[in-house]
């Protein structure tokens, strides 16, 4: 009967080239339990592969008698001397930029659907990934700038008809997320430049890089070996903690930092480019169990095969990312890390995108804008994805009782009679089929009621000229302007003033003409009153100030 072991470093795994035997302290083996009337030689013949030397499992089990085993001894097995049968994996779905480099083959974009065999290197460039589905049902998540090699993808046949599948993976640098079924009873590695992964029945994360490699188990257990120690027993890493492998060993595992609270996110986001934004994760003390330097976030799909779309890594502020992103349901991922790079577990919310068609630009009234027509002009932009537009005009800032409320608007303006006071407006994109996208950001423009002219009072003469005097309101300010045409293009002078008259000083003889207009103190400017007419006779003594005329009110 044969079971799947990891090989510890006194058991060796021998190769034989002729009669030589080599030993390879780390490599993996698989326990068999002898059965009555079993050999060496016959063991051999039933599970070794072609070529393979009985001498091998005498050595490395100090088989005495190869003729004569004890029933119930249980003898290691080098898995590399095993028969075995070539496996492949599937390529359950990519997202992004994917490349396969296969022997003998050119580089060439990977998709799902395709099928993999040992030898074979994945390549993920930034904000892609890879899913794949290997021969025993356990699943790998390849992460962004990442590379792995499948070193080995076989099925180990037993003699008494039963198989271990043996998966090797080289992961040279960046991240790989592996769930691996416990049901197969596999031989199940994973090696990166300085470490030996070496699971079973387990959920884990692993990313390195040339020199270091980081390790965090979810569920299950690893046993993390490194590659510039040999012989050194295997260090044990169990799920909610995490270890760092580098030249000087396999640091003492710790536990993951706590997750952060996503509890105040938005169900439903309407603007690009897409922001998220958490809660600081605490232990239920206030301190955290490890000082958390940063956030990884990801975005996936939140429906089956739920690719992972969008990754990076954050400060306290929350996430931010420029690609695109397709209006749809998403889920987002958020973990804290350590300082030196360690992840907890992650917490989960679920958020909808729908950000298009997005809204025109509103380009009038503009913004806090004040008016006296009867008739306000609204105009905005033309959306290229639009095939018309919805304007809503309320009262009030919720729109909960909108004053207009119109979505046939096909042109890029619309005049509308609104009483006066202050008018809340936004707008929205509807394309060809009926799809409206999110609301623009609401503006406010104010209608006034069109402020009286002043009043002005008859010229006084004086010996110092003609003082000129209107009513006006606490507060305003004042346009006045003297011209010696009707048509005020010939300005003599334009002025403003604080109070509410003027002297126009010793004027030569001949007819003037004068008209006042008031400015509100915020900036709201009126109509310009009457045309006042002032005729200067030749002899100034007997000046005759004619009372005003109108002649037109602006």
């Amino acid at each position: 009967m044969l079971s799947a072991l990891p090989r510890r470093d006194h058991v060796c795994a021998l190769l034989l080239s002729g009669a030589s035997l080599a030993m390879a302290a780390d490599a993996p083996a698989l326990a068999y339990t002898v059965q009555p009337g079993d050999t060496l030689i016959g063991i051999r013949d039933r599970l070794l592969a072609p070529g393979s030397h009985w001498q091998a499992i005498q050595s490395a089990d100090q088989v005495i008698n190869p003729r004569r085993l004890m029933p119930g001894r249980v003898l290691l097995l080098p898995t590399a001397l095993l028969r075995e049968q070539p496996l492949q994996a599937e390529v359950l779905h990519t997202h992004g930029d994917v490349r396969l480099e296969r022997p003998g083959a050119p580089v060439q974009r990977l998709v799902g659907g395709e099928r993999l065999a040992s030898g074979d290197v994945l390549h993920t460039g930034a904000q892609s990934s890879a899913v794949l589905r290997l021969a025993d049902g356990s699943r790998l998540l390849l992460r962004q700038d990442s590379m792995l090699r499948l070193e080995r993808l076989a099925e180990l046949r037993h003699g008494s008809g039963g198989s271990t599948v043996d998966t090797r993976l080289h992961l040279g640098s960046g991240s790989a997320d592996t769930t691996v079924n416990p049901t197969r009873r596999p031989q199940f590695q994973i090696r990166t430049p300085v470490a030996n992964l070496g699971v079973r029945g387990t959920d884990f994360r692993a990313t390195t890089s040339a020199t270091q490699t980081t390790l965090e188990v979810l569920q299950g257990r690893v046993a993390a070996s490194a590659l510039a120690a040999p012989g050194v027993v295997p260090q044990d890493t169990a799920a909610g903690h995490g270890t760092l492998v580098n030249a000087q060993g396999v640091a003492a595992p710790r536990q993951l930092p706590a997750p952060p609270q996503l509890s105040g996110l938005p169900e439903r986001i309407e603007r690009l480019p897409l922001r998220l934004a958490w809660q600081v994760a605490a232990e239920p003390g206030g301190v955290p169990a490890l000082p958390i330097a940063s956030y990884r976030a990801q975005v996936v799909e939140a429906d089956p095969p739920g690719r992972l779309l969008l990754e990076g890594v954050f400060g306290a502020e929350g996430a931010r990312w420029a690609d695109e992103l397709p209006d749809g349901r998403y889920r987002l991922l958020v973990r804290s890390r350590s300082a030196d790079g360690l992840e907890g577990r992650d917490s989960s919310a679920m958020f909808t995108l729908k950000a298009r068609p997005e809204p025109p630009f509103l380009t009038s009234p503009r913004a806090g804008a004040r008016s006296a027509d009867d008739n306000l002009l609204f105009a905005w932009t033309q959306q290229a994805a639009a095939a018309r537009y919805r304007l809503q005009v309320a009262d009030t800032a919720d729109f909960q009782t909108p004053r207009v409320d119109r979505d046939d608007l096909t042109g890029a303006e619309l005049r509308l009679p609104l009483p006066v006071g202050s008018h809340h407006w936004r707008m929205a994109s509807i394309r060809a089929d009926g799809d409206t996208g999110p609301w623009s950001d609401p503006l406010v423009a104010t209608r006034v009621a069109l402020p009286p002219a002043p009043a002005q009072t008859p010229p006084l003469a004086s010996a110092d000229g003609v003082l000129l005097s209107w009513r006006a309101e606490p507060g305003q300010r004042h346009q006045l302007q003297v011209a010696t045409d009707a048509g005020f293009s010939q300005l003599l002078h334009d002025t403003q003033l604080d109070s509410a008259e003027w002297l126009l000083r010793s004027p030569p003889p001949g007819r003037y003409f004068v008209r006042v207009r008031s400015i509100d103190a915020d900036g709201f400017v009126g109509p310009y009153g009457a045309v006042q007419q002032v005729d200067v006779p030749q002899r100034p003594m007997w000046w005759l100030l004619v009372p005003a005329v109108l002649l037109l009110l602006l």
